[in-house]
């Protein structure tokens, strides 16, 4: 009797075990609309373990890649070990999801995502997904993982989920590749051989960022002798960026797809190229055609809206030199010329000196720096006010007629060539692209060629004048006709500062747009002021100002860190519910009102309170970091900032740890103030 229990026990006790040895290697938790699963394969003696974090939504919703697209939300998983460490973490190939006009990257059915881990990493996860059909539902889930023991075998179910999961995971690239960027495409080159794309069907990339490409926009492709090439539209405002990384999927002939892991070298081309690439950039150009390509380039380039203006402005010099010897008009078209010649070497030495270190650049580089940006719009600024005869800028380009002749002389036509190569940087007109896009894959000598024709290609209408006296007499007489062209040459000038404080902004965010044009003010007064009187203290203010404000913006780091952006990502919204359960807690918390409307406000929170600093002190010291925003009427803010006698913002509280009444700041704060608040440097 006794033995025969036994033998009934043994059963029992062993799925016991079995049931004990698999919840030490998986979880599974059932939501509201989707379930999670967390699975821990065997080490097998390995110094590395595979952990595989299934989402299986309701039949007919869906999840999101780490790119949502359109709409819709990245999975967030956040480890929390108690021993080992995280490796790697992979995410399946996505699918496109169309949303009405919109498409989506994401998973239509359960999908599972793979973390490489230490063999002994044991903690927690939490994890927070997005699943959607019409509506979308947020779920939440708390899973632990055990550390799994080298004896223990694997299931067939772990090896079937953690099989079938690398399979739908991308493959490491082997290809070259690359992104060239146009004015409202990206050019993106796989390097394959010809027989590696012979039955391929179709190619679609997945970029990693959500602001890189037009998520809905048809992605064309073809085979062409460098490999395969994609045409992909660009988002709005989007540039390339540091990175430029996502999954390239092919599809075959014989109806499967294959996908890849690619990160394409930039090569920038610019922001203002034309608007589809020309054929000739996915085939070769051949020097003799770069060549040519650089100098008709250039002399397009006079054509385009940012130069014109200068163009026009050394027409009306030429006109007005119809007196002038050909001896004098010949040194004042070389002037022209090496004016020209020289900004361009400038840029080109710049230019090789990055590439030399590494960097991946090209024409237009200079854009991307906030600084030049900003400084290109300030000039131009001038110098469409200066046309528009607000005030004159004494450079020889101010005036018609005569007295425009007789400040011109070869001083004043080197610097003009010096002011077009200067305005035309943030253009490109055709047939520029596939010179440079050439001569940037070339040696050092090729480049200072190419640039050379492109500078000769841009100087060429004037030095042609300069050298032929028919060309000379059929230019119009001078009169009054000459100040209103000035005048409405001013126009495209203006336009060109506008796109100028639009690359600002996108670069450096409205706060430091704001400043910028408040220095562009700033400086315009201090011209207008200096012509007022000649005074020597009237003069001595009008240096300062002009001076000064310029200086302000350059030394200010208007830009906020990407650390920083993290760390502000952490703020909670204002609630009083929310602020009241926090203090009851003991936490210490900061609250901040302000609206996008208070200039204050915002010059506050970029100076004092968005600074790496300040996010670094606040969570040091467990600081939560309130926001409430009063953009848009809200009562409840309305009741604060009354209680606490004010009548609008910016309001700043600081309640340390354990207390309910707060440390009310003054609306003007500095640099350190909040970070002396916090460590109690100050009462």
């Amino acid at each position: 009797m006794r033995n025969t229990a036994a033998l009934f026990l043994l059963p029992l006790i062993a799925l016991f075990f079995a049931a004990f040895s698999h919840a030490a290697a998986a979880e599974k938790i059932e939501e509201s609309h989707s379930t999670i699963t967390l699975t821990a394969e065997n080490p097998g003696g390995r110094d590395t373990k595979w952990v595989a974090v299934t989402l299986a939504p309701r039949n007919g919703w869906h999840t999101y890649w780490k790119n949502s697209g359109d709409s819709g939300a990245a999975p967030i998983f956040e480890w929390t070990f108690k021993a080992g460490r995280i490796e790697q973490s992979l995410y399946p190939t996505p699918q496109r999801l169309p949303v009405g006009h919109l498409v989506n990257y994401g998973y239509s059915s359960p999908v599972t995502f793979l973390f490489e881990m230490s063999s002994d990493a044991e903690g927690m996860l939490t994890a927070e997904w997005l699943v959607c059909d019409v509506e979308c539902v947020p779920q939440v889930a708390e899973l632990g993982l055990l550390p799994t023991k080298n004896g223990r075998e694997s299931t067939q179910e772990e090896v079937n989920i953690l099989s079938q999961a690398r399979e739908t995971t991308p493959n490491p690239s082997y290809w070259d590749t690359t992104l060239e960027e146009f004015s409202d495409t990206f050019l993106l080159t796989i390097f394959a051989a010809e027989d590696e794309l012979v039955d391929v069907n179709n190619a679609y990339f997945f970029p990693v960022s959500g602001q890189l490409i037009d998520h809905a926009a048809n992605q064309s492709w073809e085979v062409t002798e460098n490999g395969l090439s994609l045409i992909l539209q660009k988002a709005a405002g989007a540039t390339v960026l540091q990175d430029n990384s996502g999954v390239l999927v092919l599809s075959f002939d014989n109806g499967k797809e294959a996908s890849f892991e690619i990160a394409p070298m930039v090569v920038s081309l610019g922001t203002t190229q034309e608007a589809n690439p020309p054929q000739s950039i996915s085939g070769e150009l051949s020097a003799w055609k770069a060549a040519v390509f650089a100098l008709v380039g250039g002399l397009i380039l006079n054509l385009m809206p940012c130069v014109f203006p200068i163009l026009s402005l050394k027409a009306i010099a030429f006109v007005s030199a119809n007196y002038k010897t050909a001896r004098n008009r010949r040194k004042e078209g070389w002037a022209y010329t090496l004016g020209i010649w020289s900004s361009f070497m400038v840029i080109v030495i710049v230019l090789i000196a990055l590439r030399e270190g590494g960097a991946i650049v090209g024409w237009g580089f200079q854009l991307q720096e906030p600084l030049f940006v900003a400084a290109m719009a300030l000039l131009m600024t001038l110098v469409a006010l200066s046309l528009s005869g607000l005030f004159t800028i004494q450079t020889g380009m101010e005036g018609a007629g005569h007295s425009l002749a007789s400040r011109e002389g070869v001083r004043g036509a080197f610097f003009k060539g010096v002011l077009a190569a200067l305005v035309a940087t943030p253009c490109t007109a055709p047939l520029m692209a596939p010179a440079i896009g050439f001569a940037l894959t070339q040696s050092n000598s090729t480049v200072l060629i190419i640039f050379s024709l492109l500078a000769i290609g841009l100087a060429l209408p004037f030095l042609l004048l300069s050298y032929s006296d028919g060309l000379a007499r059929m230019m119009p007489r001078p009169g009054a006709w000459m100040e209103k062209v000035k005048e409405a040459l001013a126009f495209p000038m203006y336009l060109t500062v506008a796109w100028l404080i639009y690359v600002f902004d996108r670069g450096s965010g409205p706060v430091a747009t704001f400043v910028l044009m408040a220095a562009i003010l700033a400086t315009v007064f201090a011209v207008w002021l200096w012509q007022q009187s000649t005074a020597a203290l009237t003069r001595m203010i009008s240096l300062v100002i002009g001076f000064s404000t310029p200086a302000f913006v350059a030394t200010e780091p208007w830009e906020v860190s990407e650390e920083t952006r993290q760390l502000i990502a952490d703020e909670v919204a204002f609630s009083s519910s929310a602020l009241e359960e926090l203090l009851e807690d003991g936490t210490p918390v900061f609250v901040y009102f302000t609206a996008d409307w208070c200039i204050t406000c915002k010059v506050n929170e970029r100076i004092a309170l968005m600074t790496d600093h300040t996010q670094e002190t606040l969570k040091r010291e467990g600081v939560v970091l309130m926001k409430g925003d009063w953009t848009n009427r809200d009562d409840e803010i309305a009741r604060v900032l009354a209680s606490h006698g004010r009548a609008g913002v910016p309001l700043y509280l600081f309640y340390p740890s354990g207390k309910k009444t707060p440390v009310v700041l003054p609306e003007l704060i500095g640099p350190n103030s909040i970070s002396d608040i916090v460590l109690g440097r100050i009462d």
